[in-house]
């Protein structure tokens, strides 16, 4: 057993597919065989120094990882060997190529980590990259979660930008499951995927009248800008303003250059933190072993279509793809290893 990753030696450099040491998983971790791995947008922001977090070059980024469990550390024991399952593996968190998920093993804490059931690993890998709209709904908002499981309607909206995107659309789902009432915007060519996950109200975000189109079906309770640029931030800070002002979170924060009225603020929250924290245990709990997996295992939860790009070297070229703008409405995977 030999392992082999896609490696960035250094920041805007090229980069190569090459051998990477295989280590045996530590305490409350588990070793993983890759078998599908989603490509990230954030990745090639990183390659290209756009987004500047430190890394220890040469080095394996990537976060989300389905496969088979190849080996578990001590203290692990919800997992064993041969289980399918799909984790957060913590990536440049950790600033480890360990942990990196572009990789054929790749290592993931145990608490990260759940069970998948017979759903196919390309959906799990696509759902589970969505891991960060717990944190985003129910923290960053923050929103009131379903308890135990049941949904207690709730005479309130919670407007979800780009919810075609694959955070955007766990977002809306999870946010019906939780009794919200949804309005989702995406680009018009998106319109019958975002009406496919639930009862949403889809408002086409490429439209002149956007922002008014979305204040009339207003007021929102929380707002969470999925996938948002500039222009959607201008246009969000109209629609909040226009409510007597307040707060939406986006996975950018505010964008350089957008100045937004008074009284509406945009906010830039760590989603992976949450997951990390000893006193979010139990909600990490809830969201990886719990409400998460189970909408995974059971089919709850609808996927965004998914596009498999090959091995380990179509990175690169699906980092491209992702640059100049020619992927939406889905989730492109890689395929480390075969099952």
């Amino acid at each position: 057993m030999s392992n082999e990753a896609f490696w960035i030696n250094g920041i805007g450099k090229e980069t190569r597919v090459g051998p990477a040491e295989l280590k045996n998983p530590a305490y409350g971790q588990v070793l993983i065989k890759a078998i599908a791995v989603p490509v990230l947008p954030g990745e090639w922001k990183i390659h290209a120094g756009l987004i500047p977090i430190p890394l220890n070059l040469p080095t394996v980024i990537g976060l989300v990882v389905a496969g088979f469990v190849e080996k578990v550390g001590f203290g692990v024991t919800r997992f064993k060997a041969g289980d399918r399952v799909a984790a957060n593996s913590t990536g440049v968190a950790t600033n480890d190529p360990r942990f990196g998920s572009l990789q054929k093993y790749v290592i993931a804490p145990e608490t990260l980590t759940m069970k998948i059931g017979d759903t196919p690993f390309e959906e799990a890998a696509t759902l589970v990259s969505g891991w960060a709209a717990y944190s985003a709904l129910f923290r960053a908002l923050p929103l009131e979660p379903p308890i135990n499981g049941q949904i207690t309607k709730k005479n309130e909206k919670v407007l979800i930008w780009g919810a075609s995107s694959v955070l955007g659309s766990v977002a809306v789902q999870v946010a019906e499951a939780a009794g919200y009432n949804v309005v989702g915007v995406a680009s018009g060519r998106n319109a019958s995927l975002v009406k496919s996950l639930g009862n949403v109200q889809f408002v086409d975000r490429t439209s002149a009248t956007a922002a008014d189109d979305v204040l009339a079906l207003g007021p929102y309770k929380a707002v969470f800008a999925a996938q948002d640029d500039a222009e959607d931030q201008v246009k969000i800070g109209k629609v909040l303003a226009a409510q007597g002002g307040g707060t939406f979170n986006s996975t950018a924060g505010n964008r350089s250059g957008v100045t937004l009225p008074e009284g509406v603020t945009a906010t830039f929250h760590q989603y992976l933190f949450d997951f990390l924290k000893p006193e979010e245990r139990e909600f990490t709990k809830w969201v990886w072993w719990g409400h998460f997996e189970e909408a995974i295992i059971s089919r709850r939860l609808t996927p965004i279509p998914w596009e498999v790009r090959g091995d380990l070297t179509a990175v690169a070229g699906a980092w491209e793809s992702l640059r100049n703008g020619s992927v939406s409405g889905k989730r492109l995977i890689i395929k480390p290893n075969q099952e």
